[in-house]
């Protein structure tokens, strides 16, 4: 998702956040999001195909690895001025590859599938924040981030447990994926909404960077250690995503959504209620206690064996989620030198994708040769290898 957009110089900036446009482009944003939420029994559902959990891993991150190689090289083309037409593209592919999900039974067919869609994604997605950020006031952008941040939370707390009561109300998680391709073309009138500048208003898109830019941002071993530390939070953050339903049907607790609904929930509140004291303190030092509680209750999902010690880990979990990844962006911001902020957004973006394929990859493979209790146990120690980085990249540190 580009951050990486041009201003029209004809269009009239918004004065108020709450505008038509802002509102629509949220909307779409949270139906995006539910795209990728609605695939919380993924694993179970190709564990039902007796698909290998060798292939399963692949096939779940082969999603994200999509949108990982992709977006460096369409984000700089994707602007306000065309996301319209790029958003409706992206749609309609979306809308087609969860309807191809009904012919897909076998591990390769499933692969091409799976690869259309993060096409397809990949470019909706995009396309989506190039439209959204041109509805936000500049100086109203902090407040809105953060209401983007609690909307692409939404759909991870809500639909978990609405996906294992559809799937058993319609009679498959194939039904789900069919009601979720309907959903899907709620996009298409919204962007209709978005009062978005014209190609022929003047306007030009900023310069771009060059790769000798690029290798300049990276020699800043700040952003590099807080890239790196991001990697390894977003890649432990996605095996309890895809296979904590699983884990949960060993330990007998019959509906594992509810655990992400209480840790998304929780994710939410510490936003929304103490946002507004994470400038007032070390951000740093905010990041590491964060990065302790998240190793902790990594480890007691390891080590659980009762209802009850199950859902409050899901509470710990979404506490230490709730301080860790906003520290994280606005670690990237701060340190970043200003003409670089839009690039080491989208290279934090990069880390999240790549997180989405690593976490199920490497996950389904622990699973495979070890446990349960392995997986969670290593989701741990990769919070803790996180923790190596922060002396890099506290602010005080040198740049080199």
């Amino acid at each position: 998702m580009s951050l990486s957009t041009s201003q029209s110089r004809e269009q009239p900036v918004p004065q108020s956040l709450w505008n038509r446009g802002f509102v629509a482009a949220t909307a779409i944003l949270f139906v995006i999001f539910c795209n990728m939420a609605v695939f919380f029994q993924f694993y179970e559902y190709l564990h039902r195909l007796a698909v290998s959990p060798r292939w399963a891993g692949f096939i779940i991150g082969v999603f994200a690895l999509v949108a990982l190689v992709i977006r460096p090289f369409i984000s700089p083309w994707l602007t306000p001025f065309n996301a319209r037409r790029w958003l409706d593209l992206g749609t309609l592919g979306v809308v087609a590859s969860l309807l191809l999900y009904n012919l897909a039974l076998t591990p390769w067919s499933l692969m091409v599938v799976r690869v259309l869609h993060g096409t397809a994604y990949v470019v909706m997605a995009t396309a989506g924040m190039a439209a959204l950020v041109a509805m936000i006031p500049p100086e109203r952008s902090g407040q809105a981030f953060g209401i983007m941040a609690v909307v692409t939370l939404l759909p991870y707390a809500m639909l978990p447990p609405l996906v294992v009561a559809a799937s058993s109300h319609l009679g498959s998680f194939l039904r789900v994926l069919n009601l979720t391709a309907l959903m899907m073309l709620l996009i298409l009138p919204l962007a209709r909404l978005m009062p978005l500048p014209r190609a022929d208003d003047g306007s030009r898109p900023p310069e771009r960077l060059r790769w000798h830019d690029i290798k300049e941002d990276l020699s800043d071993r700040r952003i590099l250690g807080l890239l790196l530390a991001s990697l390894l939070v977003f890649t432990a953050f996605t095996p309890v995503f895809y296979f904590i339903k699983t884990y949960a049907a060993k330990l007998g607790i019959a509906n594992a959504g509810w655990f992400f609904t209480l840790s998304t929930g929780t994710e939410i509140a510490v936003r929304v209620v103490g946002g507004r004291y994470f400038d007032r303190g070390s951000k740093t030092r905010l990041l590491g206690g964060s990065l302790l509680v998240l190793a902790v209750s990594y480890l007691g999902l390891s080590l659980v064996s009762g209802h009850a010690l199950f859902f409050t880990l899901a509470v710990g979990l979404g506490l230490g989620w709730g301080v860790a990844l906003p520290m994280l962006n606005s670690l990237m911001f701060d340190l970043s030198q200003p003409r670089f902020r839009a690039l080491n957004a989208n290279l934090g973006l990069e880390m999240f994708q790549g997180g989405f394929f690593l976490g199920p990859s490497l996950g389904a493979w622990v699973l495979a040769c070890w446990s349960y209790e392995a997986l969670f146990a290593a989701c741990a120690a990769a919070c803790l290898a996180a923790l190596l980085f922060l002396p890099m990249i506290r602010k005080g540190a040198p740049a080199s």
